[in-house]
C-alpha cells in the first residue's frame, strides 16, 4: 500500500507540473498578435517601371527593457526582378526616440529575388511609449551608406509600452521548462517504484 501511495502522489504531482509549466510557457509560443504596415517602393534606380512590396511588422506593445522585434519583408514584383541583374540596394533605416536599435539603425542589402527579410532588435527605456520611424529606399549597387538616406517612403510607429508585471516572457519560458523537468524526473522515479513493487518476488 506504500509503494501504491507513492505512485499515485507522484503521478499527481507531474500532471499538477505539467499543467502549470504550460502557464509559464504559453506567453512565449504565443506571443501577441503583431501590427502590419505596407507600402510599395517605386523603381527610379533603373527605371524599370517595377516596384518593390515593402510590409513592417511590429509588437502591438513592447516590454521595457527587453529586446522587442521589428520584421521587414520585401519582394520585388515580375517588372522590378526582370531588372534586379542591374544592381540594386535596399535601404532601411530605423530611428527611436529613448531605445537601444540592434544590429545598427541603418541597413543597406543587396536586392536580390524572392522574399527578403531584416530584423531589429529594439530595447526601449521610456515608460510610455515608443515613437520611431522606418525610412526606405532603392539604390544602385555602389550604394554603402556614406550619405544620408534620401527615403522614398516612411513607416511612423507608435507603440505603447508594456508595464513590467511579472515575469518576462523569457523567464516564464524558463520555469515552465524547468517545471517540464521535473515532471518527467517524478514519472522516471514513479515507473522505477512500479517496477520495483511489481517485480516477482523470491
Amino acid at each position: 500500500m506504500k509503494q501504491k501511495s507513492q505512485t499515485a502522489l507522484l503521478l499527481i504531482l507531474a500532471i499538477l507540473f505539467v499543467i502549470t509549466s504550460v502557464f509559464f510557457i504559453w506567453p512565449k509560443i504565443q506571443p501577441g498578435k503583431p501590427l502590419q504596415q505596407a507600402q510599395t517602393i517605386a523603381d527610379w534606380v533603373h527605371g524599370s517601371g517595377g516596384n518593390l512590396k515593402v510590409m513592417v511588422s511590429y509588437p502591438a506593445e513592447m516590454r521595457q527593457g527587453e529586446k522587442n522585434i521589428i520584421t521587414v519583408t520585401y519582394q520585388a514584383d515580375h517588372t522590378l526582378e526582370a531588372y534586379l541583374d542591374m544592381g540594386y540596394t535596399f535601404d532601411a533605416q530605423f530611428s527611436a526616440e529613448k531605445s537601444v536599435i540592434l544590429p545598427q539603425q541603418r541597413l543597406l542589402k543587396p536586392l536580390q529575388k524572392g522574399r527578403q527579410s531584416l530584423v531589429w532588435e529594439v530595447e526601449p527605456f521610456s515608460s510610455d511609449q515608443v515613437n520611431a520611424s522606418i525610412q526606405m529606399a532603392m539604390g544602385d549597387s555602389s550604394l554603402n551608406g556614406t550619405y544620408a538616406i534620401s527615403p522614398q517612403i516612411t513607416f511612423d510607429l507608435t507603440v505603447p509600452i508594456q508595464e513590467n508585471k511579472g515575469l518576462s516572457p523569457d523567464t516564464s519560458l524558463k520555469v515552465g521548462l524547468v517545471l517540464l523537468g521535473l515532471a518527467g524526473l517524478l514519472l522516471v522515479a514513479n515507473f522505477f517504484i512500479q517496477k520495483q513493487y511489481y517485480a516477482p518476488k523470491g
